[in-house]
């Protein structure tokens, strides 16, 4: 399969806009999505400041730098793992088609785990959080397992992940927080503070 041009991928963001918006997918949600995956964060002070600028439009220095096509390919992926949220709701036809050939895998609802805290995300959660946003803050946000990869806003590198695992994770690879988990959990160990019986 030839790998997807720029064109095609804004049809196809475009295309699953509206096949989500049919789905009962609150427009509220479906652009929420967009801001992560197409926009920058909103930072007023320091060196890269932006305003949710589209990342492709941004100095390639900016670690918030995207390209518009790997931009858009996060937001049809980000769109594709939300339906293996447990309480998703159910995908068929021509929308199923669309996001697990950018997935590249086939969907399974409730098979979604946060990549460090392994712990289930949940539909109901993600759509009540974007129904009545808390201003400045979200349950869910996009992960990146290698935060130091320059452009790090690539397909690869995204998903989504709960707010407290991107706290502890910080600016660790995903693996190199896996492993500060598990000396943390040794040292309780020696301590004394923990036993599994």
């Amino acid at each position: 399969m030839a790998p997807p041009n720029l064109p095609q991928v804004r049809t196809d963001c475009t295309r699953v806009k509206k096949l989500l918006r049919a789905l009962d997918i609150p427009t509220k949600l479906i652009n929420s999505i967009g801001t992560k995956a197409l926009r920058t964060g909103r930072k007023i002070t320091g060196e890269h400041k932006t305003n949710r600028d589209s990342r492709w439009v941004v100095a390639t220095t900016n670690p918030q730098y995207a390209s518009e096509l790997d931009s858009r390919l996060i937001f049809l992926k980000l769109c594709a793992m939300m339906f293996e949220f447990i309480h998703a709701p159910r995908l068929d036809g021509e929308l199923r088609t669309l996001l697990e050939s950018y997935l590249g895998k086939p969907i399974k609802r409730g098979r979604y785990k946060d990549a460090l805290l392994l712990e289930a995300l949940d539909y109901r959660t993600m759509r009540d959080d974007a129904l009545t946003p808390t201003h400045g803050a979200s349950v869910y946000h996009i992960g990146h397992e290698d935060p130091t990869l320059t452009p790090r806003h690539v397909p690869g590198n995204i998903s989504w992940r709960t707010s407290r695992s991107n706290l502890i994770q910080g600016n660790m690879t995903l693996r190199q927080s896996r492993i500060y988990l598990l000396k943390l959990i040794g040292r309780y160990f020696e301590l004394g503070e923990l036993d599994i019986e």
